[in-house]
This record gives structure tokens, C-alpha cells and sequence, in this order.
């Protein structure tokens, strides 16, 4: 009853879609066991007040219909001709699911091995656990086999034909049998399409054969790369621990979010963090969903997640001998947060003199009697100076990911960094600064110790040459960190301690993160696998114990003890338990939306008085006021802070999530988000790139139909005494932007580890 009423109405157009299932099933069954050619289908009818489908699959017999039909957790589909055919659903959940939002429920059915047809019917007010409340009715007949459902809606539920058609689409729109509502077929659409470029326009094309790290998994990998340097990839030929896997993936970039079939059947999207923004359909036998199918299980993501994985691997390898991977935001990623620079040699790097594009294969220490030298700045003077007839510079990119390769490949190449360097004018002792300063470097140096756990430290103000605002440094075993006495930033955070001593606190926090964290993050403890070990087991515990209260404390429970004691009946049981339903989504109503200067004044204050040079889509830690508590669950602001990277509203993540999941988020995290029909799907990695933990937000109504993609995001986690906010990006905001009413979603989250070794 729990998974009943908790997990499968998230909708009361799920009634259609489990039917639906169902009757996909039978046909499927039915084409491995009838060896008579017939023409499937699935017919959906929608009136006011009923609902019928209708399929010509297998059919069934008494057995089935009286026991797996009409009980919940007995499937009739757990049997070498289920398997063998591949259907969709084995759960069990029976007829009486219906009732969530049905009255009466009459299905006539026809095995196809017999010549007996079997009417059934149910009535919501009439059901029972000690007397016979389903009706039965078998004659003899020969007529076409299959099953006729017809379902009478209670009084609270409406459905329209757009309505089901919009929620339906992700689910049937691939079936190869024909499907209609009300005449208008909505199957029989084809995703492999996604991964084909025609030949006119196609760059390269490779085929390869390709095993997972572990050995596992085999599959095929066709590659396409099309003239506007997109990448395409199909995935056929899966093998599994010796076993074939039936189906395909087809993937594209730019395409937003990844979805799961089972035989074509829609199940839900999959939260895979890849670095090549591909997107597109999985559709393998051995996905399945969770029992209330509002997610794939976690071995299904899992699964997915190492052949996409291995697919990458291959594909940047063979980017990686082609020019057009230098123009490929997603191989770029991929030698960033994978580490495999030797694959950038076609990157370009702009070469003085004469501002000429070198590939990165073609830097050696010397060449054509000249030496060789970069420079990471842009100052116009040195560029002048070293790119000369005797030298050549190197100008490494501003932008990052660019900017680490280069970086990163020069370094390995020992190619020298041109005598420029900044340097240290004048260290300031303790008898030289005043109150406001010093305090400035005991609550730094607490910052360090106690949010990032850096023990050993030395704070300095000093004069920096270049301008430049701050330099860290690494000596012996203690970090040193020079901070400019003369930046904007330090002067504001130094006028805030005297004008406004109460957000004194909040401003070094936010100078920390802003202006000094990127510098030192590879010092810190939790950016590397270990540390995110230890944060994994700690997340694993927050979960495990809110598993336990919640199973403990839940009110369907309740129900169900009352249901068996006779002291309520199953019809009641229903109603009751749609209301915990409701109990469990997420609100937002218009009354929780507040600005974000009311709420968390102290963020909007903080002025950025240089460019910062660090990479926004890097992992950060999150924007910290703890001190401030808000009951608003959506923040909005018509301005532009760069403080907040721009962004003009905030989601308050679920309660639940805050309890369980807060850890994470005090973490530093990249964020990603991806959206598509009615899922929006947030994906947070942690700093060590082997931990994520993934957000899902499915809305009642549907996105606009053009509204499908996905982007990194600048973190910007916000992290009050009581919620944890995010972004909403601008393509997004449109359906969480409350001028009156309620809005209503459902959420889910789960954490995705990956500490295998690289393939």
C-alpha cells in the first residue's frame, strides 16, 4: 500500500501509463509465445468520467486474472515467456492500484491459448478482506485474444487528452507497436536518428570495440563527428559478464539529458555526470525502475554510468588525433577533470610573435634556434618584451578549461614561465597592523582550520607586486597565504569590521571563498579521494538513519495496522493514504517567496573589486549564513550581484535533504543541470570527482516542448541556519517564478559514488 499510494500516483495520468505497461507486456508475450502473425496495438480511449484500454496481447487466464490481476505483490509476469519476451514491469502492483483514482473497475480479457473470455469486475466501496468482493463472469467464445480495461473515475479526478498525451510522451513515444489516444497515434517514434549524419556533412566516422575498466562490459562504439564539430555516438552489441544485453544507446551532444528505456518502453531519465554533455536514449534490457518508477534502481545508473564512461575514454582518444577537438567544449572538460593531458597535443596556444595558433604537440624547449617560454597574464608590456626574434611566448588562455590544459601540458613539457613572477615587496609584522587588520587574520586563519581543515597556516599582510590581491604558497608543511593590504576587496571586508560589526563574520567567509579559495583548494583535506571517502561514509550514515525513522515513523504504516485490525476498510485505507501522498510532495507557496535582499542582506553588500581569475564552473564551496535563519523557500532579486554570479532566484532544496544531505553541500561542489518534459534534474560533484549527488525535480505540469537542455552552472550554493538554496537558471526560472498560488513538485535525490580506477 505504502509504494501504492506514496510512489506510483505521482500523477493520475500514471493510471494510464501503468495500463499501458501492461498491455505493452501482453503483446510482447504474446509475440513469443503465438506464432500467428498479427498486428499489435494499444487503444486509449478518455471520456469525463471513464477511461478504457484496450490491447491484443496474450490475454489471461483465470489463474492470472484472479491471482496476479486482482493482488498486489504477485506478478504474473515472473515466467520464462515474460522473460524471454522482455517486458517492462514485474513488480506486481495489481488492479487495485487503480483505485487511487478510479471508482469501478471492468476488464474483459481473452487468453490467447483458450477459447473462454472472462469478464471482471470491481467496485471501490465494495472491496473487502473477508468476503468475495470481485465479481467474475467466463463464456465461451472465439474472438481475438487480449484485455479491455474500463475504469470509472471518482469525482476529484479529470483528465484531458493533451493532459495524457503531454505525460505520456516520454514513456510510449518509442514503443514500435502503435498506440493511440482517441485516434491520434503517439508511438512509433525513432531516436536513432539522433546519432546519424548524413554524409554531406560528415567529418569523421570510427567504429571500435570497447571494454570497461573492469572487463565486464563489452560493447560496439560508432563514432560520428559532424562539420559543426558535434559529436554523435551509438552504442550496440552490449555484453555483460558474458550474457547479451538487448538494445542500443544513441547520444548526441547538446541534446540536454539522458532517458532510459526498457524495449522501448520510457522509465526515467538517467543522472549520469559525463564530460561530453551528451544526451540522447539508453534503451537496454537490463534497466529497470525502482517500484514506484519515478527512477531508474541504482544498479541500472551504475550500469549506464560505465559504459558511458568507457565510451568517453575511447571517444576522447580519438579527438584527440583530430584538429577539431581544440573547438569541442566536451573534450576540453573531459582532459580537465580527468587529468589526461597528453591527449590535448591538437589543442591550439596563441604563439608571439605574430599571434599565430600552434598546436600544443608542436612546443618543444627550443625551436628554429629560439627559446621557448609561456605567460599565464595578459599585461600587454610582457607580452611585448618575451615574443620577440630571439624568444618565442607562449600566451596560455584566460579561459578555463582551456587555460589548466595548457597549464598543465607546458608544465610537463618544462617549458619555462617567463621571469616575471610576482614577488613579495614588504611583509608586514604584527606591531605594524591595527585592530581591524589583525582580527582579519585570526577569523581567516579560524576559516581555514575549521571550514576546510587546513591545521597549519600563516596569514600575511603584505604589499604584493603587480597588483596582485593575494599569492599562496606552500612551505615546508604550513600553507602561507599573503593577502595585499592595499585590495579593494580586503578594504571593504576591513570597513564592514568597523561600520557593521555584526556582518563582519559573513564578509571574510564570502572573501575566503570569492577571492582566496581556488588558490589554496589543492591543500585541502576533502579535495582529494580520501576525504571524499570519509564524506561518503558520513552521507551513507545521515541516510541510513533517516531511512530507519522514516520507516519506523510512517503514517501508511499506521493505516495499514488499523486495515488489519478491522477497524478501517481497504476503500478508506486509499483515500487516506493519497492524502500522506500529498504530505510528501514539495510546496512552494506564494507567501514563502521573499527577496534576497530581506532575507540575506549581508550577500548582496559584498562588492567584487577585481577580476577574480579564478574558474566559475570549477568546484567552490557554498555561500555560508548560518547565522541567518528564513522561512522562504523560493528568493528572488531583480538585479544582477556578481556575488551571485548573476543568477535572480533560488530554489530552497527539500527539508529532508537539508537533515541527511547537509555535509555535502558545505563541501566544495561543481553543479549541473539538465532539463527535459517534466524532470529537472541537478547533478553536484564534489571537488574530488568521485562522489555526486543528484537532485531530481519533477513538476506537475510540463515543460514547454522546446524546453529540453542542460549546462554547468557556476556554484552558487547558498547555505542559511535552516535551508540550502540554488540556482535556478534563467531558461528555468519562468516555471518557478510565483506571482500567486502554489507551486508543486516532487522531489528525490540520491548520491552516486565512483572510486574505480579510470578505464
Amino acid at each position: 500500500m505504502e509504494i501504492l499510494s506514496n510512489e506510483i500516483y505521482d500523477s493520475p495520468y500514471a493510471l494510464l501509463r501503468e495500463n499501458i505497461q501492461n498491455g505493452y507486456d501482453a503483446i510482447l508475450m504474446r509475440k513469443q509465445l503465438d506464432v500467428k502473425k498479427f498486428e499489435p496495438k494499444i487503444e486509449v480511449r478518455i471520456s469525463a468520467s471513464e477511461i478504457i484500454i484496450e490491447d491484443n496481447g496474450i490475454g489471461m487466464n483465470q489463474d492470472v486474472v484472479k491471482n496476479n490481476f486482482w493482488k498486489a505483490g504477485s506478478s504474473g509476469k515472473n515466467n520464462d515467456i515474460a522473460k524471454k519476451a522482455g517486458v517492462v514491469g514485474t513488480f506486481g502492483i495489481g488492479a487495485m492500484a487503480n483505485f487511487g483514482v478510479c471508482k469501478t473497475i471492468q476488464v474483459l480479457t481473452h487468453y490467447v491459448d483458450g477459447n473462454q473470455t472472462i469478464e471482471t469486475f470491481a467496485d471501490r466501496e465494495q472491496l473487502s478482506i473477508t468476503e468475495e468482493c470481485i465479481d467474475f463472469r467466463i463464456f465461451d467464445e472465439i474472438r481475438e485474444p487480449g484485455t479491455k480495461v474500463t475504469a470509472e473515475l471518482d469525482n476529484k479526478t479529470t483528465l484531458t487528452i493533451p493532459g495524457a498525451i503531454s505525460y505520456l510522451s516520454p514513456y510510449v513515444k518509442y514503443l514500435q507497436v502503435p498506440v493511440y489516444i482517441n485516434g491520434q497515434l503517439v508511438s512509433q517514434a525513432t531516436y536513432t536518428d539522433e546519432a546519424q549524419v548524413k554524409e554531406d556533412n560528415l567529418l569523421h566516422s570510427e567504429h571500435l570495440i570497447v571494454h570497461t575498466g573492469d572487463r565486464s562490459v563489452t560493447f560496439g562504439l560508432t563514432i560520428k563527428i559532424n562539420k559543426q564539430n558535434l559529436v554523435k555516438i551509438f552504442i550496440d552489441k552490449v555484453i555483460k559478464d558474458g550474457q547479451a544485453v538487448n538494445g542500443d544507446i544513441s547520444l548526441s551532444q547538446g541534446l540536454g539529458g539522458i532517458y532510459g528505456l526498457r524495449n522501448y518502453f520510457g522509465l526515467a531519465p538517467v543522472p549520469v555526470g559525463g564530460s561530453f554533455n551528451l544526451g540522447g536514449v539508453v534503451n537496454l534490457s537490463v534497466l529497470h525502475p525502482t517500484a514506484g518508477r519515478e527512477a531508474l534502481s541504482r544498479e541500472s545508473i551504475d550500469f549506464v554510468s560505465k559504459i558511458i564512461y568507457a565510451a568517453e575514454y575511447m571517444l576522447a582518444d580519438v579527438i584527440s588525433d583530430l584538429e577539431m577537438g581544440d573547438q569541442n567544449s566536451g573534450f576540453l572538460s573531459y582532459i580537465a577533470k580527468t587529468g589526461r593531458y597528453e591527449l590535448a597535443k591538437k589543442i591550439k596556444i596563441i604563439v608571439y610573435p605574430g599571434q599565430e595558433r600552434w598546436s600544443m604537440e608542436q612546443i618543444q624547449q627550443t625551436l628554429h634556434g629560439r627559446n621557448v617560454v609561456y605567460y599565464a597574464g595578459r599585461e600587454q608590456s610582457t607580452i611585448l618584451q618575451f615574443g620577440n626574434e630571439n624568444t618565442y611566448l607562449l600566451q596560455v588562455s584566460q579561459d578555463n578549461p582551456r587555460r589548466k590544459i595548457q597549464l598543465e601540458y607546458l608544465k610537463k613539457l618544462n617549458i619555462e614561465e617567463v621571469p616575471d613572477k610576482v614577488f613579495i615587496i614588504k611583509e608586514y609584522t604584527v606591531n605594524e597592523l591595527n585592530i581591524s587588520e589583525l582580527t582579519l587574520l585570526l577569523r581567516i586563519t579560524n576559516i581555514l582550520n575549521e571550514d576546510y581543515l587546513i591545521a597549519d597556516t600563516k596569514i600575511i599582510i603584505a604589499d604584493i607586486s603587480h597588483s596582485v590581491p593575494s599569492v599562496v604558497e606552500k612551505k615546508n608543511e604550513t600553507v602561507n597565504i599573503y593577502i595585499a593590504r592595499n585590495s579593494g576587496a580586503v578594504q571593504q571586508v576591513l570597513q564592514i569590521y568597523t561600520t557593521e560589526w555584526a556582518l563582519f563574520a559573513s564578509f571574510v567567509k564570502d572573501f575566503v571563498r570569492n577571492y582566496l579559495y581556488q588558490k589554496f583548494s589543492q591543500y585541502v583535506p576533502s579535495s582529494t579521494k580520501q576525504g571524499a571517502d570519509a564524506l561518503q561514509q558520513i552521507l551513507m550514515k545521515n541516510k541510513e538513519l533517516y531511512k530507519y525513522e522514516y520507516s519506523e515513523m510512517g503514517e501508511v504504516e499506521a493505516l495499514l495496522s488499523e486495515f488489519a485490525a478491522g477497524e478501517i476498510g481497504l476503500a478508506e485505507v486509499i483515500k487516506k493514504s493519497n492524502t500522506i501522498t500529498r504530505s510528501q510532495k514539495q510546496y512552494v507557496g506564494y507567501t514563502q517567496v521573499g527577496s534576497v535582499e530581506e532575507e540575506i542582506p549581508s550577500i548582496v553588500g559584498v562588492e567584487v573589486f577585481e577580476d577574480l581569475g579564478i574558474d566559475g564552473f570549477a568546484p567552490l564551496p557554498p555561500i555560508i549564513r548560518r547565522e541567518t535563519t528564513t522561512e522562504k523557500k523560493l528568493l528572488k532579486t531583480d538585479k544582477s550581484y556578481p556575488s551571485l554570479n548573476n543568477f535572480q532566484l533560488f530554489l530552497s532544496l527539500s527539508e529532508k535533504i537539508f537533515k541527511s544531505q547537509l555535509s555535502f553541500f558545505l563541501e566544495p561542489h561543481t553543479t549541473k543541470v539538465i532539463w527535459s518534459m517534466h524532470k529537472i534534474v541537478y547533478i553536484f560533484t564534489h571537488a574530488s570527482n568521485k562522489l555526486s549527488l543528484y537532485y531530481e525535480i519533477e513538476l506537475k505540469e510540463k515543460l514547454s516542448d522546446d524546453s529540453t537542455g542542460g549546462k554547468a552552472l557556476p556554484t552558487t550554493t547558498i547555505v542559511t541556519d535552516n535551508r540550502i538554496f540554488i540556482p535556478i537558471t534563467s531558461e528555468l526560472s519562468g516555471f518557478f517564478d510565483l506571482a500567486s498560488g502554489t507551486k508543486e513538485f516532487f522531489v528525490r535525490y540520491d548520491i552516486i559514488a565512483d572510486f574505480s580506477e579510470e578505464v
